[in-house]
């Protein structure tokens, strides 16, 4: 039988799933910015202007979730760093991971609204 992980290895396995998801979101955000402003003048030539203000906030939002992407991982390095018994649960990890991701959320809601009023 396979022995039972342990409580170092449960924590070890946590950061590394946190850090794969922050990562993961800060690729998705920076490559939804790229895509949407290389195709603008492409597929919103026909948008009207007041449709503009909705991908231009959701751009605002991408950039704030990547910071908070950002302010997580420096989290999770503190947390590592300083501490004999790290925790994935620290106010300087979850805050920002939970900004990241409603943010990201709100401006793919937001980018697809643009789309809709868009096209």
């Amino acid at each position: 039988m396979a022995d039972a992980m342990t409580a170092k290895d449960r924590t070890a396995k946590a950061f590394d799933f946190a850090q794969d998801l922050t990562k993961l979101l800060i690729t998705l955000a920076t490559g939804i910015i790229t895509i949407t402003i290389t195709f603008l003048k492409d597929v919103a030539t026909q948008a009207p202007a007041s449709a503009h203000i909705w991908i231009e906030i959701a751009w605002l939002l991408y950039l704030l979730s990547i910071v908070g992407g950002v302010m997580a991982l420096m989290g999770m390095t503190a947390a590592l760093d300083e501490q004999d018994s790290p925790s994935i649960n620290e106010g300087a990890i979850t805050w920002p991971a939970r900004a990241q991701f409603g943010l990201f959320a709100a401006a793919v809601a937001l980018t697809i609204w643009f789309g809709t009023k868009a096209l």
